[in-house]
């Protein structure tokens, strides 16, 4: 009886579970033999899963004005370093340097997130910083 119980169990937790979000490598999307360096205002935000996204108006030397899709970490790692839903609002002005799509598209991954008037570093990745330890920020939000 018991065993009867503790298959019925297992066998509605297979059944009942989740698919697991797909996660991408970021060499499988991202070259970083393909440096960008974004300035721009903030058009939105978006929290989603695994990753958060920004988009920004990056404005090129000739004056044409892109949009850009600019993957960030996960909304865990972004609470934790301080920032919540209101933290970056659309019409801030942002620099962000990091590393653009194999595909040639308007995405890229970002290496770290400034506020341009300020200078505040909102985000900098353990890889563009050259230090030991997980996605920081350098100064309190």
């Amino acid at each position: 009886m018991k065993s009867l119980l503790l298959s019925c169990l297992a066998a509605i937790c297979l059944l009942t579970a989740a698919p697991a979000a797909p996660h991408h490598a970021f060499a499988s999307e991202f070259d970083i033999n393909k440096p960008v360096s974004l300035t721009g205002p903030v058009t939105r935000m978006e929290w989603t899963n695994p990753h958060a996204w920004l988009f920004v108006e990056n404005t090129r030397d000739d004056g044409t004005v892109e949009e850009w899709a600019v993957e960030l970490v996960g909304i865990n790692d972004l609470l934790r370093l301080g920032w919540g839903r209101s933290r970056v609002q659309e019409g801030d002005v942002l620099s962000i340097q990091g590393y653009g799509a194999r595909n040639g598209t308007n995405t890229a991954n970002a290496a770290s997130v400034t506020i341009t008037e300020t200078g505040e570093l909102l985000w900098e990745s353990v890889a563009n910083s050259g230090r030991e330890g997980r996605d920081r920020r350098r100064t309190p939000l």
